[in-house]
């Protein structure tokens, strides 16, 4: 489903696996925020393979927004990781900028201004970091064995992939239409390792990263559950690293 004429400013990319408790309030947040900002916008949901009652309530969510908002519906048959809705969402995304958020809005949509401003001052990538100027890391609201698990993948990642990246992981990052077309194309992990993946690759390529720090809280209902996944996520990043260690500044993807 897509609505809606023109090329949006921006497009918002919300991946949704069974979310239906919240999806509906979700999307109506995000509505009533994006029709206050100055510029056009479409909203892109993608439903990851969830259940009848997942997938039927973010269409009824996606219906409900503003009418001067675009909006597309996308759907995965079957599960395949949030990585990969990001993904689908992304490449149907047609707006000039292009940023995601998680459904259950851990950070909240009021922080997209600082994102899409840091893209129109010239960066190629903004990502929202939950680290604050004043030092203070809002990831340790988690629970201990949630905050230690996240510790040792950041470690892992800032030894494998990306030293002087100190949050790969916040749930809220934007792009240029030409960095978006650069980089999901090539995007391999359908999993929620993507994030430094994607962050990864944008180093190899050259592209400006800015860091935005915003605000986050921890929700209950994730579905990131910390057993065998959390060790296939450590591995996955030495898959990033093996599979771009090739990849090299080029022309912009069409």
């Amino acid at each position: 489903m897509t609505q809606g004429e023109g090329v949006p400013h921006l497009s918002l990319v919300v991946p949704a696996f069974n979310e239906e408790r919240r999806i509906q309030a979700s999307l109506q947040r995000i509505g009533e925020f994006l029709v206050t900002l100055p510029y056009s916008a479409e909203v892109v949901v993608v439903d990851d393979g969830s259940a009848d009652a997942g997938r039927t309530a973010a269409q009824a969510g996606l219906e409900a927004l503003p009418a001067r908002l675009q909006r597309q519906f996308r759907r995965h048959e079957t599960n395949r990781g949030k990585g990969a809705a990001v993904r689908t969402g992304a490449l149907a995304a047609r707006g000039r900028y292009v940023a995601f958020i998680d459904a259950d809005l851990a950070t909240p949509p009021q922080e997209l201004p600082s994102i899409i401003a840091a893209l129109e001052a010239g960066a190629d990538v903004a990502i929202g970091v939950r680290i604050q100027r004043d030092g203070s890391d809002m990831r340790d609201q988690r629970r201990l064995a949630r905050r230690l698990a996240g510790r040792l993948f950041a470690w892992s990642m800032r030894r494998l992939l990306l030293p002087d990246v100190g949050d790969s992981q916040c749930p809220l990052k934007g792009f240029t239409r030409d960095a978006a077309r650069r980089l999901f194309p090539l995007q391999q992990i359908d999993t929620w390792s993507f994030d430094a993946e994607l962050l990864f690759m944008a180093r190899k390529l050259k592209l400006t990263v800015a860091k935005i720090p915003v605000h986050w809280r921890a929700v209950p209902g994730s579905h990131l559950r910390l057993n065998l996944s959390s060790a296939r996520e450590l591995y996955n990043l030495v898959l990033i690293r093996y599979r771009h260690r090739g990849l090299k500044p080029g022309p912009t993807a069409c």
